[in-house]
């Protein structure tokens, strides 16, 4: 077998408006397709699709818990101009921030917010490539 790339992620939500408020409209990612207990959102060559916990229980067959969120099991991270702007955007529209705006040793500036399942959303800004610092 040969894993040829990603092509979607799916986060499982408890209420699909809810969800879609944060990213389509607070985050500003565009919707490309509604369905009653699914949506999927323009992300580029990696799509982001929200379903339901009860519509993937039942796609399981089995029952799904809650997430704990003071045991996140990942992250999904978008790029943005500006990390600061983008927090206090972010944390001004409800947003519950976890981590504000840093500068990291990777020539990265990031931060992180929860979305309304809790799930951690990181915020970066690419600020140069390591090994590229000027020697002025």
């Amino acid at each position: 077998m040969k894993v040829q790339a990603l092509d979607y992620v799916v986060l499982i939500v408890a209420d699909l408006d809810r969800a879609l408020a944060f990213y389509n409209e607070t985050l500003g990612i565009p919707l490309k397709h509604r369905a009653e207990r699914f949506a999927q959102l323009d992300t580029g060559a990696t799509r982001l699709g929200l379903f339901t916990r009860d519509a993937m229980a039942e796609t399981l067959h089995q029952p799904l818990g809650r997430p704990d969120p003071a045991a996140p099991a990942f992250e999904i991270g978008f790029k943005v101009d500006d990390v600061d702007a983008a927090y206090g955007a972010l944390l001004a529209a409800g947003a519950t921030g976890v981590t504000e705006p840093e500068t990291r040793p990777w020539g990265q500036r990031t931060a992180y917010v929860r979305d309304p399942d809790g799930n951690l959303v990181e915020l970066v800004t690419q600020l140069r490539r390591p090994g590229t610092e000027s020697r002025e």
